[in-house]
């Protein structure tokens, strides 16, 4: 029989926990009953900002947070560090919204940035906060250029403008990031860079100054109304918030209406000074590429590289944590592991970099929800809420709908219980659930396999009709997806 996966499982493998500059040392776990207003599960992103807003919102509320490892060793401390003023479903939401409504809900959303950046900044929590924004670029091949004006048009149908999103011409767009073939790019003011981990960390301590008490190694095993048993403890409050993200499958709470799914990452040795004057990337920004494979990369504070792409799936929504990596160059042939496509993607971007070792390579579980709508739901008879579902853009987004789901648990008049990702009722009201299996494993696997011979093919001098039919097979899947 196999060990289950661990939470902790992984995380030693990633950058983030290799210049952590602090030793972890994880919390004393719950070993009694106790009591409390409010137990929150998991302390991620999501869970640490609904904690925090909580004790802002009612000071004397008792707020208890669990975790299986320590905080931040899931997502939250696994991430590509892009806190985004946006998320995944974002335009979705918005067009739901007319007028004067919809302006509020977009000011909120990409806010979050500067909100996020002040908060963080208040509390001290060190973490290599850059906003520096983030550039979209078109180049590796021509028909990038035409995605890329597609999603602008769909930004600007829920009124996106000049300065949320800026189309650079080529020229302009070759200073700020110089990449082969350089078409256009679209730079965004509304993201920031982080050290994810140290961002996670940096909140666990500011939530406990506030009167939070954290218990660690204390994985749940069961949650029943006004109840959660640990392996040695419990506790009894009227009100469960689960910010479990891709956690939350192993315990049932939210009827299939995530799905767990992978994301992998590599990290570079640090660059030199005369390599980072050609490549740019001179304010910090975090890119990316007009691609279905879902690339991101960031410049770090010890200038090194950080890039990922689409991740995968595993029958049945499987936790996965743990993932072998080999270093190599970016111009290593492919050694048959998960990240070969990873360094051939970063190098396709930087060919001039092609003796740089990549020396991390790291992965995490995140949860995605139907038509990359995130949410924050409280069930006030029931006494449980749930949050996530982020799809990968949660760094940011977290605090938003942590804040979200502090208003409706302990604000109700507050604004943001207006807002569209904000319920109130059963899960099974609001949320709608995933198929079972085979239908998300096949569905998976087909957009995987198709998305990457779709960008190996259209990098190739293939025929004009073989890129036409592939980029229309591409196009359905990706809309029946959505």
């Amino acid at each position: 029989m196999t060990r289950p996966a661990q939470p902790m499982d992984g995380l030693t493998d990633s950058l983030w926990f290799c210049t952590l500059g602090e030793h972890i040392a994880p919390r004393p776990s719950l070993h009694t009953q106790i009591d409390a207003d409010v137990v929150i599960l998991g302390a991620g992103y999501s869970g640490l900002w609904t904690a925090w807003f909580l004790k802002h919102y009612q000071p004397d509320l008792q707020v208890v947070m669990l975790d299986a490892a320590v905080a931040g060793a899931g997502a939250s401390g696994r991430n590509g560090g892009w806190l985004i003023g946006g998320f995944g479903g974002d335009v979705d939401y918005l067009s739901m919204l007319d007028g004067e409504a919809r302006r509020r809900a977009k000011t909120i959303i990409t806010g979050i940035v500067a909100e996020a950046g002040s908060l963080i900044a208040d509390m001290q929590v060190h973490c290599d906060f850059y906003h520096g924004g983030n550039l979209y670029a078109a180049a590796r091949y021509p028909q990038q250029y035409q995605r890329m004006q597609q999603e602008y048009q769909h930004f600007q149908s829920v009124g996106f403008d000049e300065y949320d999103l800026r189309l650079l011409s080529a020229t302009d767009a070759r200073q700020a990031l110089n990449l082969p073939n350089i078409q256009a790019a679209l730079y965004s003011p509304h993201c920031a860079r982080v050290h994810p981990l140290k961002l996670a960390r940096g909140l666990a301590r500011a939530v406990e100054r506030c009167g939070v008490t954290l218990y660690e190694q204390s994985p749940v095993m069961q949650v029943t109304k006004g109840l959660v048993k640990t392996h040695s403890g419990s506790v009894k409050a009227p009100i469960v918030v689960s910010a479990l993200e891709a956690y939350q499958r192993l315990l049932g709470l939210d009827s299939r209406a995530t799905l767990t799914v992978q994301s992998l990452l590599i990290a570079t040795e640090p660059l030199q000074k005369q390599q980072w004057e050609h490549i740019g990337l001179n304010s910090q920004q975090t890119f990316a590429d007009a691609s279905r494979l879902i690339t991101y990369g960031q410049r770090t504070a010890d200038d090194r590289l950080v890039f990922g792409a689409r991740g995968g799936y595993r029958f049945g929504g499987k936790v996965r944590t743990s993932f072998a990596f080999t270093p190599r160059t970016l111009a290593s042939p492919p050694v048959g592991d998960e990240f070969d496509l990873r360094a051939h993607l970063l190098g396709e971007f930087f060919p001039q970099l092609a003796t740089l070792q990549v020396s991390h390579g790291w992965g995490g579980s995140l949860a995605l929800s139907r038509r990359f709508r995130p949410h924050a739901l409280f069930d006030p008879d029931r006494g449980m809420a749930l949050l996530g579902g982020y799809g990968g853009e949660g760094v940011g987004a977290s605090m938003l709908f942590g804040k979200t789901m502090a208003a409706l648990i302990a604000k109700p008049e507050d604004e943001l219980v207006t807002m569209p990702w904000a319920y109130i009722g059963k899960a099974s009201a609001w949320l709608r659930r995933w198929e079972s299996e085979p239908w998300p494993y096949l569905s998976y696997q087909c957009s995987k396999y198709l998305f990457e011979y779709e960008d190996k093919l259209l990098t190739k001098s293939a025929s004009d009709w073989q890129k036409r039919w592939v980029m229309r097979l591409a196009d359905g899947l990706e809309h029946l997806m959505s």
